[in-house]
């Protein structure tokens, strides 16, 4: 199969309404096999086909809610027909858009596509955004997964670690995420402002940005931390605001508009504490922005995103005492941030939009 056929490519995707990361690379994927001359459909097999973020006009959306059983609803039994008759429902769907290759992002939709048949007229992928040891799957999922992911065309995984995981009994190709460098991307980093963006969930450790927040402010009272976020531990967030009496220098912002070129251009550099993550899209943007990160040495990712003491700082994962001494590092060198910053535009062309296609073509030919 040759890609510059212009094939039909089919995403199978879960709802893409929120402001995350795996739905970000979603739509920037759709949008980027379009511009490149694909008949694009993004399958949301969810409860809305609305997008957080612009899709392109030539990607077609559409809307079949599926739960392959994955519900509090019913009992085994009736979950069990349920997943039979939604792997039905997707078969039917397929023979419909008849796309020659589809990428499934989630794993029951890997499951759905294979025992459907799928692979019959078409390439199957499936595609993973998550740290692998994060994702709890019953017995039964587990057995299904293990079944399946053998027989799909190649199991698409954001960095090698992740990759590592697959190879014993998958085809597996390595493609990360990509981003567009920004031609104001260099900073001046006057700004006296750090950010962070994430959702509020311990899995991003917003616990310990508290902690390196409390040390940070205390002993550099003319500099900001934006958060930028929403979720369970808002209330937390707020708690500590108050408590440590940070009005106005510990920022909680929700997330608003898709494009927030705006609070890049207006940081100093950027701070991520998850505990673990896959190929997180905010440190390729906020590099892309010229900024320079500090993230922890959690798996995967991080790592492989920023190039350490260049671009950023990886200092050892859960520490916020470590995390908070690289913050003062970067805080007491303006010219260390200065060529951070014109470092960071640099390597981040290595995730350019071009070359992540030119990777996803390589798969599909071979």
């Amino acid at each position: 199969m040759n890609i510059e056929g212009r094939q039909h490519i089919a995403i199978l995707c879960s709802r893409l309404d929120l402001p995350g990361g795996i739905e970000r690379a979603v739509v920037n994927t759709a949008n980027l096999f379009a511009e490149h001359g694909h008949t694009v459909t993004l399958i949301i097999l969810d409860s809305t086909k609305e997008s957080f973020y612009p899709v392109d006009r030539l990607v077609h959306c559409v809307n079949h809610p599926l739960t392959f059983g994955i519900t509090t609803d019913g009992n085994k039994l009736s979950r069990k027909i349920k997943l039979l008759n939604d792997i039905f429902t997707l078969k039917k769907l397929l023979k419909r858009y008849y796309p020659d290759i589809i990428i499934c992002s989630e794993y029951p939709f890997v499951v759905g596509a294979i025992l459907a048949g799928g692979r019959k007229d078409s390439l199957v992928f499936a595609w993973e955004h998550h740290h692998h040891a994060w994702l709890t799957k019953s017995r039964f999922w587990n057995k299904l997964s293990d079944y399946t992911y053998p027989k799909t065309d190649a199991v698409i995984c954001l960095n090698n670690e992740e990759a590592a995981h697959y190879k014993k009994n998958c085809q597996v190709a390595v493609i990360p995420n990509f981003v567009s460098v920004q031609e104001d991307g260099i900073k001046n980093n006057d700004n006296k402002t750090i950010l962070s963006i994430g959702w509020l969930i311990p899995r991003k450790g917003i616990d310990f940005i508290m902690q390196a927040a409390k040390t940070v402010l205390a002993a550099n009272p003319d500099w900001t931390w934006k958060l930028i976020g929403d979720g369970e531990m808002k209330g937390a967030v707020m708690d500590f605001i108050s408590s440590e009496k940070l009005e106005g220098r510990f920022v909680l912002q929700a997330p608003g508009s898709a494009n927030i070129d705006d609070e890049y251009r207006n940081a100093s550099f950027f701070v991520m504490a998850s505990r673990f993550e896959a190929f997180p899209m905010v440190l390729l943007e906020a590099l892309s922005h010229g900024l320079p990160c500090i993230s922890f040495d959690c798996p995967s990712g991080p790592a492989e995103i920023i190039r350490h003491g260049e671009d950023g700082l990886i200092v050892e994962k859960e520490n916020p005492v470590a995390l908070a001494e690289a913050i003062e590092q970067l805080i007491d060198d303006n010219s260390l941030r200065q060529s951070m910053s014109e470092k960071a535009v640099i390597n981040i062309r290595r995730y350019a939009p071009d070359i992540v296609y030119g990777q996803w073509a390589d798969l599909f030919n071979r």
